[in-house]
């Protein structure tokens, strides 16, 4: 009886509930349809208001585009740009044309008004290179920081001006928004053509308040909520009811929802568009009135009644079933945090790994790179010391990689450096370290070795592995190694030290010519500290002006007399004494103050030479590093510059060049050559027989001399194959037509052996040692002085 009662009310409520939600439904259903009906309806009428006011607003700018244009081609105007380009004075015509113009742009801007309000802010006319002709807020700064002039000026002249209603694609007239402090400002543009050529620019700024005032007439008549004028370059808010609205009552504004209503329009002929925001119909409006309201909450009474009851009989299902529902739930969230820590853990693990093996390895070879490195040293060195062992230790650079890097890219640069990390890899043991310090600088920590000799053969080794060449895009590349190594523990006890000695003997390598190896020896800590001792006094010294020119005589073999003379460069250092030009002249060439250096030699020989043409017409003969013709444009106008200076004729100067610049004949260098030719300067080979092999160059060059090396004559006495080798150079060159000189003579039998080969001239001790510049020129007065008493005692 119970449970029939219980089923019976349960049947009724559900019945009851569920006529009650179809007749919810219904209600529903028809009030959704008439809302969007009424949605429908509101939206069709906003849009033709907002076209209405677009056109509105459209018309507004054709008609001021029309006018600007008609004034723009006023006769006033062109009147004036007649007599401007005619070259008339301010007396004389243009000062009245002038006035003209003003009175025209005035009374245009002052007579263009809406309901007494002007139309435009500001008119002026400028010409195209920025310059104000008028104004009529003339206390004002114009600003044309944003005005498009060059495109103004490249625009067409249109003939016909036609009112737009007529022929709106004939209005020339351009129209532009440009933000600036005070807002944005509407600017009419139009160009002024004479005789169909661009004069000037006529700038018209709209009132931006009667623009704001006509809008907001309109939308405060229709009700409009927000309306904006939108540009390219910002915007202008005409009416904001919004914001009167809802300021006090500290409220969002509608327009911050998605609930509002957002039309834009654009305006014809321009890039503007006029933006609309409109509240929507309120849904009170509608629903049917409050007693629909009233009703639908007497029928959910009995809804809540049986829901009462229901709850009731089933509560402790209910809550039995809850706590096992949010059991399941709560396990079910803690698995799966669970799962995410796990995995964010790991995440946290790999990373780490990432982030240690990126600090200590290299990004690019993924060896070791400098850090880890010396880590990896310092434990080698705690091993040895615990087993009494020694530790190679090798510098490992790659010979001109940085041109290779240059020629090919850095591309290519990263492949051979890859390639370089795998042949040492594959050149030492597993346990050895092979690291990157950076650049084309590798390092390798080689323990246990068992001596020098071990050393030597590892080192053949690696220089073995690139023998073979590099494959770069199907091309094969060549490089060689330089390697400086030291051993632990008679080169050092500590990384620092090792790594230092290491590299102080890779120096040596690479001062030697590359490609080889070397052990680190006490004394090259020596020889580095000299260099790096004469580099930085070479500098003072070039400062201080305390390197000097010293001459030595070159002699006519048949006469004994002098008929030039070489330019040698001499360094008396204050601390370190003489220094050999054999020394500084190769530093100067690496650090690149051989440039300096060549051309204080080459102005000093110059000058000094035109001088001594007062004596006798003698030639000076200068000596050109190769480094000097890496330059060629720059150093032929240097020697054309210092032969017109110093007056020096330049059939006078010899440049003398060895044989190694030959070997890279590239075009410059021969126009350069060639160009000396046709200045008359003489071009002479220095040390011949000690450089390039290949003659050919004798043919490709315009030579007019060739010296013989001095170690070719000091050894002719005892060296019967020296003496056969200056008589084939002397031979050769008579055949080329190459006068010679001989270097190094030190004795009479040289001498006379060379003038019995037809050799033309000589230089050695045995005339004069090089002098300064006053103690040549008194052995050239000797000289001339003897020539003369022998040409007296010839006559008598």
């Amino acid at each position: 009886m119970i449970l029939r009662k219980w089923f019976s009310s349960k049947v009724v409520i559900i019945i009851a509930g569920s006529l009650l939600t179809a007749y919810l439904i219904v209600i529903l259903a028809a009030t959704n349809l008439g809302q969007n009906r009424l949605q429908e309806s509101q939206h069709n009428e906003l849009n033709l208001k907002v076209a209405n006011y677009a056109d509105g607003l459209s018309f507004f700018f054709e008609v001021n585009q029309y006018n600007v244009s008609n004034i723009a081609n006023d006769k006033t105007i062109r009147t004036f740009f007649a007599n401007l380009a005619s070259g008339m004075s301010m007396e004389y015509g243009l000062g009245s044309s002038l006035f003209n113009l003003k009175q025209l742009i005035n009374k245009f801007a002052q007579n263009s008004s809406i309901n007494n309000t002007p139309i435009y802010d500001r008119v002026a006319l400028v010409d195209f290179s920025e310059s104000v002709i008028f104004d009529t807020k003339s206390g004002q700064a114009l600003d044309l920081n944003q005005i498009p002039f060059t495109d103004m000026e490249k625009s067409s002249p249109v003939k016909t001006i036609l009112p737009p209603a007529l022929d709106s694609n004939k209005k020339d007239a351009r129209i532009i928004a440009i933000p600036g402090p005070d807002g944005l400002k509407i600017k009419l543009l139009k160009t002024v053509f004479y005789q169909n050529n661009p004069s000037a620019l006529l700038i018209a700024e709209l009132n931006t308040q009667l623009i704001i005032q006509q809008l907001s007439s309109q939308g405060a008549a229709d009700n409009v909520n927000r309306l904006q004028l939108s540009t390219p370059n910002g915007s202008i808010q005409a009416l904001d009811s919004f914001q009167s609205k809802y300021r006090q009552a500290q409220f969002s504004l509608p327009y911050e929802t998605d609930n509002q209503i957002y039309i834009e329009y654009p305006i014809g002929n321009t890039e503007f568009s006029l933006k609309g925001w409109f509240a929507p119909v309120n849904e009170q409006d509608i629903l049917t009135s409050g007693w629909f309201v009233v009703a639908i909450s007497i029928l959910a009474f009995p809804v809540l009644a049986g829901l009462y009851y229901l709850m009731r009989i089933n509560n402790s299902n209910i809550v039995l079933q809850t706590q096992v529902t949010l059991s399941a739930r709560q396990q079910r969230i803690l698995a799966k945090q669970n799962a995410q820590l796990q995995s964010e853990i790991a995440k946290r693990k790999q990373s780490e790994k990432e982030l240690a093996h990126q600090a200590n390895h290299d990004a690019l070879t993924e060896l070791p790179n400098r850090s880890y490195s010396q880590e990896r040293l310092n434990q080698a060195i705690f091993s040895a010391q615990r087993h009494n062992t020694q530790i190679l230790v090798m510098f490992i650079d790659l010979d001109n990689f940085k041109q290779i890097n240059d020629t090919l890219g850095h591309d290519a640069g990263d492949q051979i450096l890859k390639q370089t990390s795998t042949r040492l890899i594959n050149s030492v043991r597993n346990t050895d370290t092979v690291a990157r310090l950076g650049g084309d600088e590798f390092l390798l920590i080689i323990p246990e070795i068992t001596g020098e000799d071990t050393a030597k053969i590892l080192a053949g080794k690696i220089l073995s592995a690139f023998d073979k060449p590099f494959i770069i895009e199907n091309q094969e590349f060549f490089t060689s190694t330089s390697i400086g190594m030291s051993l632990y523990p008679q080169d050092g006890d500590n990384p620092d030290s090792l790594l230092k000695n290491a590299d102080t003997a890779l120096y040596r390598v690479k001062d030697a010519g590359r490609n080889g190896f070397s052990f680190y020896d006490p004394s090259m800590n020596i020889d580095v500290q000299r260099n790096l001792s004469l580099n930085s006094r070479l500098r003072m010294a070039i400062s201080n002006n305390e390197l000097e020119l010293y001459y030595q005589p070159i002699i006519d073999l048949k006469t004994r007399k002098i008929i030039a003379a070489e330019a040698l460069m001499r360094w008396n250092d204050g601390e370190l004494g003489f220094i050999s030009p054999e020394e500084f002249i190769p530093l100067a060439e690496k650090n690149g103050l051989i440039h300096v250096i060549g051309e204080q030699a080459l102005r000093d020989a110059c000058f000094q030479a035109a001088e001594w043409q007062a004596i006798t017409p003698l030639q000076i003969a200068v000596n050109f590093s190769s480094v000097q013709f890496r330059y060629c444009d720059e150093l032929l106008l240097k020697i054309t510059n210092i032969l017109k200076n110093s007056g020096l004729p330049a059939n006078r100067l010899e440049v003398e060049v060895t044989e190694s610049l030959l070997i890279d004949q590239h075009d410059e260098l021969l126009n350069m050559l060639d160009q000396l030719k046709a200045l008359g300067v003489k071009i002479c080979i220095d040390d011949f027989g000690t450089g390039y092999s290949a003659l050919s160059y004798l043919q490709k060059f315009s030579f007019s001399k060739l010296k013989i090396d001095r170690a070719f004559i000091n050894n002719m006495v005892t060296s019967h194959a020296d003496m056969a080798l200056v008589t084939a150079i002397l031979a050769m060159a008579n055949a080329l037509e190459l006068k010679v000189v001989a270097e190094g003579i030190e004795n009479d039998w040289q001498a006379n052996f060379l003038e019995r080969r037809h050799c033309e001239y000589g230089q050695g001790y045995l005339f004069s040692r090089p002098l300064p510049a006053k103690e040549f020129t008194q052995l050239l007065l000797q000289d001339q002085k003897k020539a003369r008493l022998e040409v007296l005692e010839h006559q008598t």
